[in-house]
């Protein structure tokens, strides 16, 4: 559809603590698996957060491609909790209760479920303006949170997956119907294999 607005989102590639399962927030930590993939998008512009792991996964997907960094795509602070597994906070109450209920808990020193949302979302809808393709390569739970809310489906953030090389495809008929926070009109996931372009 020429008039259409299409978003793609990626995960980035994983880091030392994706592998080992820590929840990893705001620790700037480097990708680690040697990235030798193109994926079926061919983008002028990547947006992401400005954590190195999303630019280093723009730079080898997309090589040609401007990246524009913005600290409000960030992951969820996960405060005391960052960089710490399940199996260290499992006996931990407050992450019991975080667990348990994240949208009304609030890691210790970090951030509330709202006060992510509300930035996320603002800055999507901030930089996704007109009527073409926009890719992003954002955080597991950016893309959550993005699915959640414009998603084709009615399902919640704990619902919601984001795996890794994986491109999540929103489309809405038009600007305005993207603009009025309705959900998706058509939307797609597409693994990332081999060294495929469109």
């Amino acid at each position: 559809m020429a008039n259409s607005v299409t978003v793609h989102l990626i995960r980035h590639e994983k880091t030392d603590a994706n592998i080992k399962r820590k929840y990893i927030g705001w620790t700037d930590e480097p990708i680690v698996e040697n990235v030798n993939m193109r994926p079926i998008l061919q983008p002028d512009i990547v947006y992401g957060s400005d954590l190195m792991r999303c630019e280093q996964t723009a730079n080898r997907y997309f090589p040609q491609a401007k990246f524009k960094a913005y600290q409000s795509l960030r992951e969820l602070h996960f405060g005391d909790f960052e960089m710490k597994t399940y199996e260290e906070l499992q006996h931990n109450k407050m992450y019991r209760a975080w667990i348990d209920d994240p949208y009304n808990v609030t890691p210790p020193n970090g951030e509330s479920f709202e006060q992510f949302k509300q930035r996320v979302v603002q800055t999507f809808m901030q930089i996704v303006e007109a009527q073409q393709d926009y890719t992003f390569i954002v955080h597991g739970g950016v893309i959550r949170i993005l699915l959640s809310q414009f998603g084709l489906k009615e399902k919640t953030f704990q619902q919601v997956m984001a795996n890794h090389r994986t491109i999540y495809t929103l489309q809405w008929a038009t600007l305005e119907d993207f603009i009025g926070g309705t959900k998706c009109t058509s939307y797609s996931e597409a693994h990332i294999t081999g060294n495929v372009r469109m």
